[in-house]
Parts: C-alpha cells; structure tokens; sequence
C-alpha cells in the first residue's frame, strides 16, 4: 500500500512519511528533500524506472 501527501502529491510507503511530508508541505509550502528522497518517485529514478 503506498500513501500520498495531498499537498504535493508524491507517494510513500509508509503513513509516517506521508504524514511528515503533509506537515513540511503545509508549514513550509515546499518540500523537504530529506522526506522526498524517501518517496515512490524518487525511488523509481534512482532505479531508472
């Protein structure tokens, strides 16, 4: 199962993250790179998906 921020829209494997990248989105509006290089997306570049 894979959760998404509904701020910024990328995806995580887990609610934890998701949750932490919802609270950077919506204090900071912008992403936390430390979050989003956890992230399904990011994951899927560093394999060359």
């Amino acid at each position: 199962m894979e959760y998404k921020c509904s701020i910024c829209g990328l995806h995580y494997e887990t609610k934890q993250l998701a949750d932490d990248c919802y609270k950077w989105c919506s204090s900071h509006s912008s992403c936390n790179l430390k979050v989003a290089r956890q992230s399904v997306e990011a994951s899927h570049r560093k394999r060359g998906a």
